[in-house]
């Protein structure tokens, strides 16, 4: 690891300084730092920031973290490319036998004024949808990969109970803060995470609500399905989601690269604790839309 690069993407930049902060990051706030031998990481000689991307990549191999990843300004900057570029799907929804409620809560990673866009249009579907005064109601986490939890929980808080909804635990399963519901707005630290409020009151508080979960049901989906865990009325149906229950932050550093750090395990209202595997459902089966018109029935 001695090349280096003619043409340095990033100058002034120190690659060893580079290494030594990023190091630091991930020692410090890394969820699986304690199964990391960081001074091995440390002796590496770095002569350009390609050696330094090149031991970082490793350093985080060695986490065994599925949910943590390193970026390289290259593979940053095309992931935002395609990002922006992508066509981001806004929460749908129908009724079912003219009596229960459906709505597909897809992914949601944009802009906050796509954030918003997405906020409002999902309150303003739980509105039209409660016109008809349904039994139950279905929710549709299935195609859901993650993104930001927040506009997802803020669409779908009237169907949820003020208060706690979950909590972020460190490395020791302490817990460090929470997700709450609070007059239609989710709080996190007592700070608004809501794009914008959704105070909405259903015809019927506290309804009887399905979730349809999948493979592809993770991160922020995942989190949005433990929110609604522990309240009465409430079942899962489908197949086992991704296995990605914990939470991540986002690091841009000053060469473009991107560190994407997960640094806590999710537990649910009751305290159940949540990690890197995926959540069962209630109802194991194909047919998850069956399996919960079969039980609101």
């Amino acid at each position: 690891m001695t090349r280096t690069d003619p043409e340095d993407p990033a100058p002034g930049i120190d690659p060893g300084h580079y290494l030594a902060e990023v190091l630091q990051i991930l020692e410090q706030r890394a969820l699986d730092r304690a199964q990391v031998d960081w001074a091995r990481f440390r002796q590496v000689p770095v002569a350009s920031l390609d050696d330094a991307h090149t031991v970082i990549t490793r350093a985080v191999e060695a986490l065994g973290n599925k949910h943590t990843f390193f970026l390289t300004p290259q593979a940053a900057e095309e992931r935002r490319t395609r990002g922006s570029a992508q066509e981001n799907p806004l929460p749908s929804g129908r009724m079912l036998e003219e009596r229960f409620a459906y709505l597909d809560l897809p992914s949601v990673a944009g802009s906050p004024e796509f954030n918003r866009h997405y906020t409002a249009a999902g309150a303003a579907l739980i509105r039209g949808l409660d016109v008809h005064d349904p039994d139950g109601w279905i929710i549709d986490l299935r195609g859901n990969g993650g993104g930001n939890m927040y506009p997802m929980l803020t669409v779908v808080a009237p169907l949820l109970d003020d208060g706690h909804l979950g909590s972020f635990l460190d490395a020791d399963g302490s817990e460090t803060s929470r997700w709450e519901l609070h007059d239609g707005e989710i709080l996190h630290q007592e700070s608004s995470r809501s794009p914008v409020p959704n105070p909405y009151t259903l015809r019927r508080p506290r309804p009887r609500t399905a979730l349809l979960t999948g493979p592809s049901t993770a991160s922020a989906a995942e989190a949005t399905l433990i929110s609604f865990l522990g309240l009465p009325d409430v079942r899962t149906f489908g197949e086992p989601t991704g296995g990605y229950a914990t939470s991540n932050e986002c690091i841009d550093l000053p060469d473009g690269a991107r560190l994407v750090l997960t640094c806590s395990r999710e537990a649910d209202r009751l305290g159940r604790v949540y990690d890197n595997i995926p959540i069962p459902p209630d109802e194991h089966g194909q047919d998850a839309l069956a399996l919960a018109l079969a039980w609101l029935r």
